[in-house]
């Protein structure tokens, strides 16, 4: 049985819902909700010595329902005469005061100022089918004798799903008769549990509707000058926000609205959910970076296990159990649980323990979960241990080269002991641990090195050394950032000297604060672009050619595809200059993470046609690809595990 237009402007004629009543009988047909699902606001928005107008009533059990309540005062309107002689047949009886009245709701014959609330559930969205002017002009009328026939102080309370033009339209209008507006969401009413609902006909299977419901609630007041009326917006039953304008109110709304539909999507069609991540920000706070980022991780395998979230503690997130898609995937695997919701804390905001996490996000990560679940089905929340805030912050500045940044300590656990260690991150890539140092007694661990990276790099170096290489005497490394990698290669090796070029003087400052970076004669930072460092030094006679060199700079555009190093150090009379600032035994390093294959392989063919032999090791688990190159054969073959390119 059709019981749904063919088209949306159907939905304002009365010809269609006369029919439509004609063919559905007595059996009720409620939009967005029934008296049990929009009791609690109904009840905290109308009260029973309202004198109540209901426009657009149709056959809905709602007024009966509210009558049963209390609300006695009623009287009910419809467009449809023919829905309006069932009403009074049905209800004359067992409802006496309640009245039934056919009548245009944009051209009523009440007198003015008769009411004290007028309630609209989906009506205006019916009058409002279309985004066209004829809609709108019809919705206009209709607020007209809302406004006439309500006393001040009298409510309009609308329940809709405020698409876009009914939104900007019921705002507009109300707003600017100084009236006060507030809009909740009901997400009761967003159930399916009631098989006679129209939702559940839209949508397959249970759950729920896949568009947020809403109440706005328009209180008239008589307009004054120099008077802003008030705009709220009350995202859940306890919570009320006061926002400043307009446009903040509509915002709010419309990110429910994208949350919700994205919610649906994800939940009916796995394919939607791969490597999606949702960030959620704090409206209350002025911080302007999320306070939580959800990664929905779906497992091709079924398992009994259905669904689960993993609240990783602040300062994990750049692990790459965690910080990965790869990383997460791992985890899903080892969790063993079909869909995984792994939840990043935001890195400017405070969380008090693991169970305000969970109750503050019980509601989003319920509507996450996989299609099929009960609607109360109990979600487990994982973490590392109860503690949540593993960070402490020890610097925050800014950098003209780099922005916002921050020096912070986290905690760890290795070989099943804690241990500190500290960090210097750039805000504007949050989930990039650019140096890191491990903390002992209170100072800098000289003799750690973190980044896998480096570690390849000093072993490869160590290689050479082990090969007798006599052409390594000084050491040149490109990128300074913390001063790890310097700091370790003087502990290491102090016979030899040590240049590091950072272009930001403020770098450089952190690392000597932070970092444990000593200058000494054989220590040597030089503040300076490498590109220019590099250059000056090949057209030098005079100085002394370096054993290695170590290309280590970080590229600030993330839209190319390639994060390390920066394509102006990719240029081929740039490599030619490094070749010549290097001795005839040297050693080029460059760590290279990029993810376009096509800048991959050519950079890697650059590099073969300027150096005699090129290596590659992939790093096991991350992007980083560690490139050794030699401008003249190695004497002797090394087991590197890498690839190996010789020019004859």
């Amino acid at each position: 049985m059709n019981l749904l237009p063919k088209s949306s402007s159907e939905f304002s004629q009365q010809d269609y819902w006369d029919k439509f009543f004609k063919t559905r009988g007595k059996k009720a047909f409620e939009w967005y909700g029934t008296y049990n699902q929009l009791y609690g606001v109904l009840h905290k928005y109308i009260n029973p010595r309202d004198n109540i107008l209901v426009g657009g009533c149709g056959n809905s059990t709602l007024s009966a329902d509210l009558y049963n309540a209390g609300f006695t005062s009623m009287t009910n309107v419809d467009i449809s005469e023919t829905v309006i002689e069932q009403m009074i047949k049905q209800y004359e009886k067992t409802h006496p005061l309640m009245k039934f009245v056919a009548m245009d709701l944009l051209q009523m014959s009440f007198d003015a100022e008769t009411f004290t609330c007028f309630l609209d559930k989906g009506t205006l969205d019916a009058l409002m089918s279309d985004t066209d002017q004829d809609s709108r002009e019809r919705a206009e009328n209709m607020f007209k004798e809302i406004d006439r026939i309500l006393k001040v102080g009298g409510r309009y309370v609308c329940i809709s799903l405020l698409q876009e033009h009914i939104l900007h339209c019921l705002i507009a209008y109300f707003h600017n008769l100084g009236w006060m507006i507030r809009i909740c969401r009901c997400e009761e009413a967003e159930s399916q549990d009631d098989p006679t609902d129209l939702k559940q006909k839209e949508t397959s299977g249970g759950g729920r509707f896949p568009f947020p419901v809403f109440t706005v609630v328009c209180t008239k007041f008589k307009k004054m000058e120099r008077m802003t009326p008030l705009l709220e917006f009350c995202p859940d039953e306890k919570n009320i926000e006061r926002l400043s304008s307009v446009g903040q109110l509509k915002e709010r709304v419309q990110s429910v609205q994208h949350f919700a539909t994205l919610c649906h999507q994800i939940s009916h069609d796995e394919k939607a959910s791969q490597d999606v991540f949702i960030e959620l920000m704090d409206p209350k706070s002025t911080k302007k970076t999320p306070k939580y980022t959800l990664f929905i991780v779906d497992r091709p395998c079924k398992s009994n296990q259905k669904f689960a979230a993993f609240v990783v503690p602040q300062g994990r997130e750049t692990d790459w159990l965690f910080g990965s898609n790869e990383g997460r995937r791992q985890l899903a695997d080892n969790a063993k649980f079909q869909r995984l919701l792994v939840i990043h804390l935001g890195r400017d905001h405070q969380f008090a323990s693991l169970d305000c996490v969970q109750t503050e996000l019980a509601g989003i990560v319920s509507s996450l979960q996989p299609q099929g679940l009960p609607p109360n089905t109990q979600i487990p929340f994982l973490s590392l241990g109860a503690q949540v805030n593993q960070r402490k912050e020890i610097h925050r500045g800014v950098s003209d080269s780099t922005g916002e940044y921050v020096v912070e300590e986290v905690e760890e656990e290795d070989d099943g002991k804690p241990v500190i260690l500290r960090r210097l991150i750039f805000l504007s890539n949050p989930n990039v641990i650019q140096s890191e140092a491990r903390m002992k007694n209170g100072k800098v661990d000289l003799k750690y090195l973190a980044c896998q990276h480096h570690l390849v790099m000093v072993e490869e170096l160590r290689q050479n050394l082990d090969m007798k290489n006599h052409g390594l005497k000084s050491i040149l490394v490109l990128g300074l950032g913390g001063g790890a990698l310097c700091t370790y290669l003087h502990q290491a090796y102090p016979q030899f000297k040590v240049d590091g070029v950072e272009i930001d003087p403020t770098m450089v400052d952190l690392a000597r604060k932070y970092f444990g970076f000593k200058p000494n004669e054989n220590l040597r930072p030089h503040i300076a672009d490498g590109l220019s460092f590099v250059q000056d030094a090949a057209a030098s006679e005079s100085r002394e050619r370096y054993g290695c060199i170590m290309l280590d700079v970080d590229c600030k555009d993330r839209s190319l595809g390639i994060s390390c190093p920066p394509p102006s150090f990719l240029e081929p009379n740039f490599i030619q200059s490094v070749k010549q600032c290097l001795n005839p035994q040297g050693i080029f390093f460059m760590n290279l993470v990029c993810r376009d294959e096509a800048r991959r392989n050519g950079v890697t063919e650059m590099l073969r046609e300027s150096f005699a032999s090129v290596q590659i090791k992939k790093i096991k688990g991350e992007v980083n690809e560690i490139i050794t190159c030699h401008p003249s054969s190695p004497s002797l073959s090394k087991a590197s595990g890498g690839r190996k390119s010789s020019k004859k």
